[in-house]
């Protein structure tokens, strides 16, 4: 039997160093920052940019970055955190998830669905952002998504569409909802925990990527907030 060589030991380490690097850019997320560059930013009217707090910004690979914003109505009720049960103050929770490998995707593909059956909230085999959050995502390890298709759940409920040259989506109450590939496949899951949410929800066309924007409030929201971004 041969003995155990220090040499062999490295070599694990490097292997197990390896593969968790390649875990990271090909499987899951990565650990969340709390910053994002000037071009994420952009977004917003450079009005509002010192009302703007950056939450975090989390990579999948090179498929896609999801943005996390706080949105401050009025800068006397700053607060570091956002609970939507809170409503002392009104702050505005807003993600930005860009998909990158949607550079080619027309806004006229992308669907919205109401009424689908949409029960579960996690993968058997995936990942879960914010778990303890009032607002879980669970991603498909190795999802594909080669278009926009979104479920909304029975409880949902589309209470305005929203409509503009470049982009195209909804006010309504949001309880749970999926999105599918082409193939109509679920990839993500995003539900709120404790029910259903009044919340803002935009497909956008931009350059050179496909984007999905979510909004929600503290305490009150309604479509005339998107006027503090740039969608033009």
């Amino acid at each position: 039997m041969r003995e155990f060589q220090p040499k062999h030991f490295i070599i694990i380490v490097l292997v197990s160093f390896v593969g968790f690097i390649w875990f990271l850019m090909h499987i899951g997320h990565t650990p969340e920052i709390n910053t994002v560059s000037k071009q994420d930013l952009i977004f917003f009217k450079d009005s509002i940019l010192n009302k703007i707090d950056t939450i975090s910004a989390s990579d999948v690979a090179e498929h896609d970055i999801i943005n996390r914003f706080l949105y401050y109505e009025d800068l006397k009720d700053k607060k570091p955190y956002y609970l939507p049960e809170d409503t002392s103050y009104n702050n505005y929770y807003i993600d930005i998830w860009e998909f990158k490998n949607l550079c080619n995707y027309k806004l006229e593909d992308a669907t919205i669905n109401t009424s689908s059956a949409v029960n579960r909230t996690e993968f058997d085999f995936g990942e879960t952002l914010d778990p303890n959050g009032y607002c879980p995502i669970s991603i498909k390890y190795f999802y594909k998504i080669d278009g926009i298709n979104i479920n909304l759940s029975e409880d949902s409920k589309v209470i305005k569409d929203i409509q503009g040259k470049r982009y195209k989506g909804f006010y309504g109450m949001v309880d749970k909802m999926s999105i599918c590939n082409n193939n109509g496949e679920p990839q993500v899951y995003i539900s709120f925990k404790k029910a259903p949410q009044p919340t803002i929800l935009l497909l956008y066309k931009g350059y050179p990527s496909f984007y999905l924007i979510k909004i929600n409030s503290s305490k009150r929201i309604d479509e005339s907030i998107i006027k503090i971004l740039n969608l033009d």
